[in-house]
């Protein structure tokens, strides 16, 4: 292989993902080219069919496409926004709150969570118990505007028992599209467990109902496990695998030519996000374009999971896309296809 076959060009300051792959493509000998123009792999192998990508990282998009394709794999979801909320809201009271003694206001085990669609990090989450409560926030002019997602909470989730109380936790799994050999989910994937215990209750405090990393940018809200430590994974793999198939179908069936190479070979990586509920039933919650993945050597992660990660993706998407090799010959390592 010559060496302009094996030449990248990625700006490592654009993304973490970036700065990930020009590290490890530098430690396995890759020249960097001086621009995309010259390079073998790099930025331009990046461009994924923006509309297909946008389906999944928007929340909103993404309900609507599981409500055409797989209703089943999230939660109870509506797509709210400023125009209209006053439907949601008649649509919710219609179907959940009306009981013989007439309309009421809350219904024992039903929360609702509002997620902004194009945010993460779980900034501006607001976690509502009453209707009227969802009414007044909108109300308020004061409130984020914009697209969201209104989702029924999932009150009762699997826990991992901590010293005392059960923790809640999700869990995060790598998904790599392309353009030219279908999509690929990577067996390993990690728990983002709570650092404070579960309470049913208390929803005005994020940390003890959110799994994201940081909730705050100085501090760090979970534990992050490989989920290789735990053997209740096992079970749930062929679930998630199973729930990743479902919606890129539908994906797919919304954009057949983002799967079809017309002249670059192109992929895009994703981190979905998945939560189990008290019956051990896997719900999908969310996938993330090009996830934040961690970018300095003393991350945790970065010897039990990373490092084999990152020579994987390399080995089986980054190397045959240089090489041109054939589809039909590239060897996926640890990545298996859905």
């Amino acid at each position: 292989m010559s060496e302009r076959a094996l030449s990248f060009y990625l700006r490592r300051s654009e993304s973490p993902t970036y700065c990930n792959l020009w590290e490890y493509l530098q430690a396995e000998g890759w020249q960097r080219a001086r621009s995309r123009f010259s390079a073998s792999f790099g930025e331009q192998n990046f461009q994924f069919d923006e509309r297909a990508a946008e389906c999944l990282e928007f929340k909103h998009l993404l309900a609507e496409l599981v409500e055409i394709y797989c209703p089943t794999v999230m939660p109870v979801t509506f797509c709210i926004n400023e125009q209209n909320w006053p439907y949601v809201l008649s649509q919710i009271r219609d179907r959940f709150y009306i009981q013989e003694e007439g309309m009421l206001d809350q219904v024992e085990n039903l929360v609702w969570i509002l997620k902004p669609s194009m945010l993460n990090n779980g900034q501006h989450i607001k976690i509502f118990e009453r209707v009227s409560q969802l009414e007044a926030y909108y109300l308020n002019p004061n409130r984020l505007g914009g697209e969201h997602v209104l989702q029924q909470y999932i009150l009762h989730p699997h826990l991992l028992k901590g010293p005392s109380l059960g923790h809640k936790y999700s869990i995060r799994m790598f998904v790599v599209l392309t353009n030219y050999a279908g999509v690929y989910v990577y067996p390993r994937g990690y728990f983002n467990i709570a650092l404070r215990s579960y309470r049913s209750d208390k929803f005005t405090d994020p940390s003890v109902h959110l799994t994201n990393e940081h909730l705050k940018e100085d501090t760090i809200n979970v534990v992050q496990i490989p989920t290789e430590q735990y053997a209740l994974f096992e079970p749930y793999y062929p679930q998630i695998k199973a729930i990743i198939s479902e919606v890129i179908k539908g994906l797919t069936r919304e954009y057949p030519l983002a799967f079809r190479c017309e002249k670059n070979r192109l992929v895009a990586l994703f981190g979905f996000d998945f939560i189990v509920d008290a019956t051990e039933r896997i719900w999908l919650l969310e996938a993330n374009h090009a996830p934040c993945f961690p970018t300095h050597d003393s991350h945790p992660l970065r010897k039990s999971l990373y490092d084999d990660f990152w020579r994987a993706f390399i080995a089986s998407f980054a190397q045959p896309i240089a090489s041109a090799t054939p589809p039909e010959d590239i060897q996926y390592q640890l990545f298996e296809r859905v």
